[in-house]
């Protein structure tokens, strides 16, 4: 025979046999002076799904206390309102981000100007002279007079020294080999660019320096002194001898003092200047 419960005990034990779950509206009346989802703005996507995988129906949504900026929802809102993290821990993460996104300045003082460095003593600069080297030549003008000499007979016409000197320093000054010190210009680097070969010849402006050293003269004759006369003292008589000085005996010596950089340079005018000088030179003024 089945035992009989007393009608007392029967809401007792179906209260104890019915499910939990969340009440939601409690929660919902202890939060309702706070901020919600913004209507203005959609759900976050990771907030939507986390709703869904929640179950919380859409009805509920606006009713979940919102801590993100503008009012919106956040994924640890939901999990708050579920109870699975502590109720305030977004509030908590809210006043963090607000507080790190205004920059605090009153614990910053107006540093103290430094004090001037003195001015630095310049230096001068003394720019060492390039060092020099000075060449010389000799260059016979023998061939110069007979050259002179023969146009005046033929044809007249008297052509001076510095006639046939200045001719031969213009000619020996073209197409000099070029100096290494000498730079380069944009259109000859920009033909180079184009496959042309470099320019290795440029045009000098070397003047020489003419130094003529002529024959040393005979010594004039030694005088028969009185005081040798009378004492009778033999003394030695030297004979006055007079030298012709010829075409040629006279040494010139043209020389040039210029940057060591360029004494190949000066070299090479020199040498012409000795071919154009002694080798034919009416070519110069014919």
């Amino acid at each position: 025979m089945a035992a009989r419960i007393p009608i007392s005990h029967v809401p007792a034990m179906f209260a104890r046999r019915q499910p939990k779950v969340f009440n939601i509206s409690k929660r919902l009346q202890s939060s309702s002076a706070t901020q919600t989802q913004n209507p203005a703005y959609p759900l976050y996507p990771s907030v939507a799904q986390l709703l869904h995988q929640k179950n919380v129906p859409e009805s509920e949504v606006s009713k979940i206390p919102a801590s993100g900026p503008k009012g919106r929802l956040l994924k640890g809102d939901v999990l708050a309102y579920l109870g699975q993290i502590a109720a305030e821990y977004p509030a908590t993460q809210a006043a963090t981000l607000a507080k790190l996104a205004h920059l605090d300045l009153s614990n910053i003082k107006v540093a103290a100007a430094p004090a001037p460095k003195p001015a630095p003593v310049a230096e001068e600069v003394v720019a060492k002279p390039p060092a020099m080297v000075s060449l010389a030549i000799s260059i016979s003008l023998a061939a110069v007079l007979r050259a002179q000499d023969k146009i005046e007979r033929k044809q007249g016409v008297s052509v001076p020294l510095s006639r046939f000197l200045a001719v031969a320093t213009d000619l020996a000054n073209d197409d000099l080999p070029r100096s290494k010190t000498d730079p380069r210009s944009t259109d000859e680097l920009f033909d180079e660019i184009l496959g042309a070969e470099p320019i290795n010849t440029s045009r000098g402006d070397y003047i020489p320096e003419l130094n003529a050293f002529e024959a040393q003269a005979a010594p004039e004759p030694v005088k028969e002194d009185l005081i040798d006369f009378l004492t009778a003292k033999p003394f030695k008589k030297t004979v006055p001898v007079s030298l012709p000085i010829a075409d040629g005996m006279a040494t010139n010596v043209f020389s040039l003092t210029v940057p060591k950089a360029e004494e190949l340079r000066a070299k090479e005018f020199l040498e012409r200047m000795k071919t154009l000088l002694q080798y034919k030179p009416a070519r110069l003024v014919l």
